[in-house]
């Protein structure tokens, strides 16, 4: 929920599409604190980083009369008037807040964009070698959250396989890296 207008937004800070920055525009107002915000802030980069209670992912966020504010929800008000559930960094990187790497999404879906983790090995999301079983294992997340097992198999590119069809039936996000963002 954000409590702030495209409006209000639009009359405190700038957000360029293309760089995806945000800048202090200046107050037009004799106040003191005004004067001393301008010499100090206007037309500077808006924002700082932030790391996400519930991931290592940081996001630029913005503080605008006290309250913060994620940069990529404030791009999206600021370039539709609406917000979505849920905005997506499509190449992963939440300070990268161009327009074009970003899309509305919710929780659900934006669940089928998440990164490669650290720990993989095998360089495909969902693909891992079964110590155990010494198989390649294909997992995935279905549509309400839970792990799937989408099988065993002697060949890795068989896993990869599979993973892929089982990623294009239930409409997962093709991933884009930042050079093509």
């Amino acid at each position: 929920m954000c409590d702030i207008s495209q409006e209000q937004i639009n009359s405190i800070i700038s957000y360029d599409p293309v760089t995806g920055f945000f800048h202090w525009l200046t107050r037009f107002s004799n106040s003191k604190s005004d004067n001393i915000f301008n010499s100090l802030y206007s037309g500077k980069i808006a924002g700082g980083f932030v790391s996400s209670k519930n991931s290592k992912t940081k996001y630029i966020t913005i503080k605008i009369h006290g309250k913060a504010y994620k940069a990529h929800r404030l791009a999206f008000l600021i370039m539709t008037g609406v917000l979505p559930e849920e905005v997506d960094h499509i190449d992963h990187d939440g300070t990268n807040n161009k327009w074009s790497n970003l899309r509305g999404s919710n929780r659900k879906d934006n669940s089928k964009n998440l990164p490669k983790q650290k720990s993989n090995k095998t360089g495909v999301i969902g693909v891992n070698w079964h110590k155990n079983a010494k198989k390649w294992q294909a997992r995935a997340v279905d549509q309400d959250g839970r792990r799937v097992d989408l099988g065993r198999y002697d060949d890795f590119d068989e896993a990869v396989r599979v993973r892929k069809e089982y990623e294009k039936r239930f409409s997962y996000y093709e991933y884009r890296s930042v050079e093509n963002v």
